[in-house]
């Protein structure tokens, strides 16, 4: 695909991974949901199931390995692509792609927007000297990005304290496609999918199997509950290098069998309602997105006061906050969500009102084109 459609826009997209996580949730629907006099291509570092679902989707694309470290062959490659493309914008997503993109851009005379989906100082498992580097980095090539998209106040907050111009940072929330996540039945088939008995409550997490997701207190808050909630079933969706010391960690716990680690599910709108409580028990999350997909389901949702979730929960209204790292209160409050049903519908629903009021995907993905047409 190299020669692009007159009159239109052509916005290409360099995504950091081939994963289904919470930024490639975030640019299928900042694709599907664009205006027609914009264009889109992305371009992956690898393969992996984000491909299918943008071949399921007909995004075009192309594989450009951008994660090996300083390689000039990438580099090299990537000017090829960027050149054939004959694009007007270059919209990045993850520092790695920052870094190679906005090189990119230097030498093809793109245009670079970036959208922020986590914060460097939430790169909990990157050694400080790497971290350092990417810091380094950010500020030395933050001239050639005409816009920074932050997705949440507390990474508006950490862009600044990185350095970065208050006049490039752009606070665009992510958004919810509100006619995909909505409440719905619990089908039996995903119930035999993830292999859950429904004897007992379920609760369940969404994320990425890294040490910031905090996927581990979850299991430490699972030992409070066994007494008391001897059939619980806890649903861990997500794959990364984490899972098999989460599962050693269920096993020396003794609660191997309360737990099911289900990988990844593409239809994930069709697991919040096996839920009876979502849980998002990160370290620092710089939004969660899974956090409202769930409230836009009608689930009631536990997160900790780690960053975004403070600027969507209003504290046992419309969800429910306790402190990261702390298993202990974590169960105390999955358990008065299971004890109260009456508390648990009430937070359910109005957590479904803020997701349909103020984070529909369609008012996200405008102001990002906005954002587009102003630099075009």
């Amino acid at each position: 695909m190299g020669n692009r459609t007159p009159d239109k826009t052509r916005v290409i997209h360099l995504a950091s991974s081939a994963g289904i996580a919470g930024g490639e949730r975030y640019l299928l629907d900042l694709i599907q949901f664009s205006s027609r006099d914009l264009e889109h291509f992305v371009i992956l570092p690898q393969r992996g199931p984000f491909e299918r679902l943008l071949c399921q989707s007909e995004i075009a694309y192309a594989i450009v390995n951008v994660n090996r470290k300083l390689s000039l062959k990438v580099y090299s490659n990537l000017i090829s692509r960027l050149r054939r493309l004959k694009g007007h914008i270059l919209h990045t997503h993850g520092y790695r792609s920052n870094f190679y993109g906005r090189l990119g851009a230097i030498a093809t005379g793109l245009k670079n927007i970036c959208t922020v989906h986590v914060s460097l100082y939430d790169y909990l498992d990157t050694p400080c000297l790497l971290r350092y580097a990417y810091m380094f980095a950010e500020r030395l090539m933050a001239f050639k990005t005409s816009r920074f998209i932050c997705v949440s106040p507390a990474i508006r907050d950490d862009m600044l304290k990185l350095g970065m111009t208050g006049r490039k940072l752009c606070l665009i929330p992510n958004g919810v496609d509100m006619n995909r996540f909505h409440p719905r039945p619990v089908s039996k088939d995903k119930l035999k999918v993830l292999g859950l008995k429904k004897n007992g409550p379920v609760i369940g997490t969404v994320g990425r199997m890294v040490p910031e997701k905090g996927q581990t207190y979850l299991i430490g808050a699972l030992k409070f509950l066994k007494t008391r909630w001897p059939e619980l079933e806890c649903v861990f969706i997500g794959t990364g290098p984490l899972r098999d010391q989460l599962i050693n960690r269920a096993s020396e716990s003794g609660v191997l069998e309360m737990c099911r680690f289900c990988g990844e599910h593409a239809d994930i709108e069709n697991i919040y309602p096996v839920f009876d409580i979502f849980v998002l028990p990160s370290l620092r999350e710089p939004f969660g997105l899974v956090l409202l997909e769930a409230m836009a389901s009608g689930i009631p949702t536990i997160a900790t006061s780690s960053g975004g979730p403070t600027d969507v929960i209003d504290h046992n209204v419309n969800g429910c906050l306790v402190p990261p790292q702390d298993s202990r209160r974590l169960a105390q409050k999955i358990d008065d969500l299971l004890t109260d049903r009456l508390q648990a519908a009430s937070v359910a629903e109005k957590g479904r009102r803020t997701a349909e009021k103020f984070y529909d995907v369609r008012s996200s993905v405008q102001k990002t084109e906005d954002i587009y047409r102003s630099i075009a």
